[in-house]
């Protein structure tokens, strides 16, 4: 992380996996066409995930990506806080801090660790919840995660977004980001924002980027699979669900972070 060199205007999504980073980095990247600095040049650039630093000779590093964006820069981590603590307390990194549900967070990354191509993983959802006993999931323990970029909160440079938030209210949430990243919207700006990030319609776009691909559709269809609140209740067994709760009373509780479902 020393090598990456913070701008005034990089903005950060920080979340653990499948807690909607692709739709909110989405949000942003729309919202960041009305800032005053946006030069509208970079909208095809993915956002990169400031993690993922190892170029292939067809791909370069996230890092080597990120030098090349214009500002305001989007970029993405799934690392825990401990990684970026110094770019946000001492270099003043702003942070877009994203938490979802722990249960719809498992059951949602479940199913992106069965993608061909991520992780193939073969098994049923219990055996992907033995993972998590085991603390063996690639991202590591998503409720201290959670728990450390939630007590960050209270920093002037960090801003906290609940994914349950996104869903029962867009418009506001995109208001509330507006506010906190500087950029002035109009109601009609918001309101395109929100139906343009519609995950129906991101859905399609992926299926749609590449013409002729018939296997992007079925990658698009599992990667935006559902986006619903609840979905674990057709996964987690009774046992499951109380383990996740134990985990949520030990690392959420005593912190004051809740999820409203």
């Amino acid at each position: 992380m020393k090598e990456w060199k913070v701008r005034p205007s990089d903005v950060l999504i920080a979340a653990p996996p499948k807690s909607g980073h692709t739709w909110l980095g989405e949000i942003l990247r729309q919202m960041r066409a009305h800032h005053p600095e946006a030069t509208g040049s970079e909208a095809t650039i993915l956002i990169p995930y400031v993690e993922l630093n190892v170029p292939t000779p067809d791909t370069p590093s996230a890092l080597e990506c990120q030098d090349k964006m214009a500002s305001p820069r989007i970029i993405k981590t799934r690392l825990p806080y401990e990684f970026m603590k110094q770019k946000v307390e001492q270099e003043g990194l702003k942070v877009v801090v994203l938490l979802r549900e722990p249960k719809d967070t498992l059951t949602s990354y479940y199913h992106h660790y069965c993608i061909e191509d991520i992780f193939n993983f073969p098994g049923d959802f219990h055996q992907f919840f033995e993972l998590v006993r085991q603390d063996r999931l690639l991202s590591g323990n998503i409720f201290k995660m959670s728990r450390d970029w939630w007590q960050a909160k209270d920093l002037p440079n960090v801003h906290v977004v609940k994914y349950e938030e996104m869903k029962k209210d867009t418009a506001e949430v995109v208001r509330r980001l507006a506010e906190f990243l500087e950029i002035p919207l109009k109601n009609k700006a918001v309101e395109s924002i929100v139906e343009n990030c519609h995950i129906d319609k991101m859905r399609k776009a992926m299926a749609e980027a590449i013409p002729d691909e018939p296997k992007l559709e079925e990658v698009a269809n599992k990667f935006f699979r559902k986006g619903v609140i609840g979905d674990w209740k057709n996964h987690l067994t009774k046992d499951e669900e109380d383990y996740v709760n134990e985990c949520v009373r030990i690392y959420y509780d005593p912190v004051g972070l809740h999820f409203i479902v």
